[in-house]
């Protein structure tokens, strides 16, 4: 510690009174809180009545600067790591959740239209699917028992909202690989419920999507694709889930209480369906959790041609 003495005129001790103000305001400004070293202190003697000069002790210390600890710098635009939520996804209730759940039909008319179906075996929800045409909903093809025999149509049903649920004419697997066509015995007629587009462009990696999640309540993800390895991972320990360079990979929640996917659950990208859920959730707490969706552009083609073949 360097320790000056010097005589100053009254005038001169105002002016240099101001400066180590000033410098002691800036030192504090520029000082993280809860430092564990001390802040300097400044030693000044009284001012005489008279006007005499006196003696300042410690003033280069505040033109020196302190030895203090910086810590890290913090973004204002976000929390810190420390403080980041566990899961930066935005998960979101679907409004339209009421119109798919059991109960009298409402008598008034809604403001927006669907394309949400659930497949039923027996009356048990067992996948979700997409309306595609007013005879075709697109689902999963592992909803269905992977048998050489094909499944009976008569056990299936589909729940377009409340309790309307209609009639299966036929499932069709060939030559759809993982997607799966149901189609009704009639054209729908519901007020609730309108088809969707199907995807026109290809997914590339990082492209915004929007995941539905139908396994308990009705929600919605607001994600991106990600890498395929990271649906090979998060399958791993699946034997039965085959992972291709034709399929594509959402980034699902990283909280397993938040992974409420299911089979047949859409993908969705620019309001058209871009990707049908295969397996379901195979998610793990912390992980880079992938979900495992087939291509819906890829299959356009045969698609439309099937939305051709059934339309009346």
């Amino acid at each position: 510690m360097e320790i000056v003495w010097k005589w100053f005129s009254l005038s001169d001790i105002m002016q240099l009174e101001k400066l180590v103000i000033l410098l002691v305001i800036f030192q504090g400004i520029c000082t993280p809180w809860g430092s564990s070293e001390s802040a300097p202190q400044m030693n000044v003697g009284d001012i005489p009545e008279n006007g005499q000069a006196f003696q300042i002790v410690r003033v280069i210390e505040y033109i020196v600067p302190y030895p203090y600890q910086i810590s890290p710098k913090i973004s204002a635009r976000g929390p810190s790591v420390g403080a980041r939520e566990p899961n930066s996804l935005e998960i979101i209730p679907a409004e339209i959740e009421s119109l798919l759940t059991r109960g009298q039909a409402p008598t008034i008319k809604p403001k927006v239209k669907h394309f949400l179906m659930r497949v039923l075996y027996e009356n048990k929800v067992i996948c979700s699917g997409a309306l595609i045409s007013s005879r075709l909903v697109l689902t999963s093809a592992h909803c269905f028992p992977r048998t050489h025999s094909k499944p009976q149509a008569h056990f299936y049903k589909l729940q377009a909202s409340r309790s309307r649920v209609y009639s299966v004419a036929n499932i069709i697997l060939e030559p759809l690989e993982d997607l799966a066509l149901l189609l009704l015995k009639s054209p729908l007629q519901d007020e609730f419920v309108q088809p969707i587009e199907l995807c026109d462009t290809p997914l590339r990696r990082s492209a915004n999507v929007t995941m539905y999640m139908s396994a308990k309540h009705l929600r919605f993800l607001r994600t991106k694709l990600i890498a395929n390895g990271n649906c090979k991972r998060s399958y791993a320990q699946d034997e039965n889930a085959f992972i291709t360079r034709t399929m594509l990979c959402a980034l699902n929640s990283n909280r397993l209480v938040d992974c409420q996917t299911a089979k047949g659950d859409l993908l969705l990208h620019g309001d058209r369906v871009c990707g049908v859920d295969i397996y379901g959730q195979h998610c793990s707490d912390g992980a880079v959790n992938g979900e495992l969706y087939a291509d819906v552009f890829k299959a356009r083609t045969q698609l439309l041609r099937l939305i051709e073949r059934y339309e009346n």
